[in-house]
């Protein structure tokens, strides 16, 4: 019997929770699955950097919740990611459950690493805005900076890049994030 050509496997949460444990990140973005090696020490220095200015102006003044990868954030069955850093604000903390956030966050902070940018900039970003995620910060460690992305009916449009000397603010929270404190 010949196999039926370009057969399309599709990735559901099920499959994706039935992968081993080994160090790599594992994510499933419209049923197509995606791995990652683990982060350099300079893609987890600025995101635990962050992930502190974060949780200093967000959790603390009692506006939301801050979380770090690895967590799940479930899209849908077919759409499981986690992004580096991710904001919920309060009064939608519901979406928060012991398996991970089950929709979309207010606020999604991705590092760029060489395997990574072409899917952060592309296809995760094309995800995050058709789930209404109504903020997209992308990092590049390498350039220092920060991309701001606000959502808007077209997807994402780019609010600000900030380099050195900047300061990232947020529409979506009431923050604001000095740029040399999360390259120094």
């Amino acid at each position: 019997m010949a196999r039926p050509a370009n057969v399309k496997v599709v990735w559901t949460y099920s499959d994706y929770r039935s992968l081993p444990d080994d160090r790599n990140r594992y994510e499933v973005i419209d049923g197509d699955l995606y791995v990652t090696p683990s982060p350099t020490t300079a893609h987890q220095k600025a995101s635990k950097r962050i992930q502190m200015l974060l949780m200093t102006q967000i959790e603390e003044r009692g506006l939301g919740v801050v979380f770090a990868a690895p967590l799940d954030v479930i899209l849908s069955d077919t759409r499981v990611v986690q992004p580096d850093l991710v904001a919920v604000r309060r009064e939608r903390e519901g979406i928060v459950t012991e398996r991970g956030i089950e929709g979309p966050p207010d606020l999604v902070v991705e590092i760029l690493s060489p395997s990574t940018e072409k899917t952060d900039r592309e296809a995760k970003a094309k995800l995050y805005a058709s789930v209404g995620v109504p903020e997209y910060w992308i990092v590049d460690v390498a350039a220092h900076t920060i991309e701001v992305l606000e959502l808007d009916v077209a997807g994402y449009r780019l609010r600000a890049r900030h380099g050195p000397g900047g300061r990232v603010a947020s529409t979506v929270f009431e923050l604001d994030v000095d740029i040399d404190r999360v390259f120094r």
